[in-house]
């Protein structure tokens, strides 16, 4: 389908913040937008919070992954709000809301400025124009899952204008300037740039797909109330219309290894990856994400180890048949292993050798089990098992030492490790990605499901391509309920630990219910509810600056 036929067909379905850039940080458009390089490096600004402190830094931004049923996390890492305790601490940060409308005003900026520069060429003003309108929607389709209604802003910053404090606008108005923006974008988008994967810069196959996302948030339970639920109809054919944008473009496939997409060394020639935000492998300069899911134990060549603070919740992981590819011991998984001479010894990365491994390779000459308390953070109580050993010397098998493993029952996701910084230097070079083709498969499977009688043979072909590469037997025959939870759980299968869980299952109307369940395993019966939640949740507190800032704001209900 051509994307101009998709763009004529969703147009007819569709019926503030505290900006701190100062004059001192201005510069006048007369004098910087005033030629391709300049216009270039315009837009490289406005991509650039989202790899800072404001951005996938943060673990405030980060830290939705703990706020569902598929990740275990710490309870630190939401401060209270993604875990079990009460507090809020790095919900009241405003580093998420700070860091978006950045990019807001950035790429307003651009937009306005480089359509009237007389220097820049006519290819470049619709490239960078579509690039800023990409990132427009993406900051807004962030904020309006977060926050729900938020101040729209669409004009370029002016020194010492009187823009003066902006209410919210509501969900409906903020949803319906998300999905003109990236309409817009995809109609301006190359469909593909001289770099790989445009290092970091979307293409058009990008907007369309994460349109198709908006589309289907539209339709679902964050529409309802809303004016946006009398045209639910027309959202799903909208979704339907936006990923068949992206599968017949001839510029996006399935990566035919799943872990593949997890390389370090292969994430920007992907032909999956569709929009992902880059690693920085400046020391300190990148994200502490790989070191939050390295396995404890799993040490780096450049010192620090994996500090295992985000795990699979092992209720999730019994989900999943024994045979499913996206959880290969040893390669998209692995158990913790720790071993120190002392208590507070260094740690070594044997994460991936069981006990049995290392007798096999002579490093095991006792091996005495014993229970040794237990782990509890965020849910249940993972007991441990462990076990006090002899290892031999590599060198000189005559030499040992005595050690204790703890083996630990949480399962670890691989997907974010990089063999260089599996530590706390935070510089890692994996990046973060925010769409894959996968994604947009499988909302098209979903959307094509829910505007028909039950699945259709192009839903199915959706859904079965990416369960074939998991190793998993084709769908058929299903009714139109069966399909829906089997595709919702075909997402949770091949997205977890990629920060969507969250805001599908507040799409799919299930947030509540999900979260207020308790363990399915028997040990952890009676530790209660995993993570109570209320409904109020559903929405993160606006930060307290941005409050103090704009007297027209007003928080969230229920904080």
């Amino acid at each position: 389908m051509r994307p101009t036929t998709f763009a004529a067909a969703a147009a007819a379905a569709l019926a503030a913040c505290s900006l701190e850039e100062t004059g001192a940080n201005f510069i006048s458009p007369n004098v910087f937008y005033q030629n391709d390089a300049q216009a270039a490096s315009a837009v490289n600004g406005v991509y650039a919070p989202l790899m800072d402190w404001n951005g996938w830094k943060q673990p405030a931004q980060h830290s939705i992954m703990c706020d569902d049923d598929e990740m275990l996390c710490w309870n630190w890492m939401g401060g209270g709000f993604s875990g079990q305790s009460a507090g809020q601490w790095y919900m009241q940060d405003n580093a998420v809301w700070f860091g978006d409308y950045r990019i807001i005003e950035r790429a307003n900026d651009v937009i306005e400025n480089v359509a009237r520069s007389g220097g820049i060429s006519e290819g470049m003003k619709k490239t960078a124009t579509g690039q800023a309108l990409f990132a427009r929607g993406y900051a807004y389709f962030d904020l309006v899952r977060r926050y729900g209604g938020v101040p729209l802003r669409t004009e370029a910053y002016v020194p010492d204008a009187q823009m003066g404090a902006k209410a919210r606008s509501s969900v409906a108005e903020v949803y319906q300037q998300v999905a003109k923006d990236l309409r817009e974008a995809a109609g301006l988008l190359p469909a593909s740039y001289a770099t790989p994967n445009g290092q970091g810069l979307p293409r058009a196959a990008a907007a369309w797909g994460l349109l198709a996302k908006v589309y289907l948030h539209i339709a679902g339970d964050e529409g309802t109330g809303t004016p946006l639920a009398a045209n639910k109809a027309a959202y799903l054919d909208s979704a339907t219309l936006a990923a068949q944008a992206v599968m017949v473009s001839g510029t996006a496939s399935l990566e035919a290894s799943y872990m593949d997409l997890f390389d370090i060394n292969k994430q920007n020639t992907s032909p999956e990856v569709l929009f992902a935000v880059q690693g920085a492998t400046v020391n300190l300069q990148g994200s502490q994400i790989p070191g939050f899911f390295g396995p404890r134990g799993d040490c780096s060549v450049v010192g620090g180890c994996g500090q295992g603070f985000v795990s699979v919740r092992e209720d999730f992981y019994n989900t999943f048949a024994t045979s499913d590819k996206r959880v290969e011991p040893n390669k998209a998984i692995a158990h913790s292993w720790e071993v120190t001479i002392s208590p507070f010894g260094k740690l070594r990365a044997l994460h991936t050798d069981s006990l049995a491994t290392l007798a096999a390779k002579g490093l095991v000459a006792r091996n005495i089990a014993f229970k040794f308390g237990n782990w509890s953070e965020g849910c249940g109580s993972f007991d441990q098992q462990y076990d006090s050993i002899t290892i031999k010397d590599a060198v000189d098998p005559t030499q040992t030492s005595t050690a204790i493993y703890a083996v630990g029952r949480p399962v670890y996701s691989l997907k974010y490790i990089d063999p260089q910084h599996l530590g706390s230097d935070q510089a890692p070079a994996n990046n973060f990605i925010i769409l894959r083709y996968a994604d947009v498969l499988l909302l098209f499977a979903e959307a094509e499901n829910e505007r028909n009688v039950g699945p259709t043979t192009a839903a199915y072909d959706a859904i079965n391509q990416v369960r074939a590469r998991a190793g998993l037997a084709a769908l058929s025959g299903l009714t139109k309920d069966e399909f829906r939870q089997a595709v919702w759980t075909e997402r949770a299968h091949e997205l977890y630990g990629e920060f969507q869980a969250r805001f599908d299952l507040i799409r799919e109307g299930r947030w509540l219910s999900v979260m207020n369940q308790p363990s399915t395993i028997p040990a952890y019966a009676g530790q209660g509810i995993c993570r109570p939640r209320q409904a109020y949740q559903k929405l993160q507190p606006i930060p307290q600056r941005e409050l103090a800032a704009n007297p027209l704001l007003q928080q969230n209900p229920g904080y």
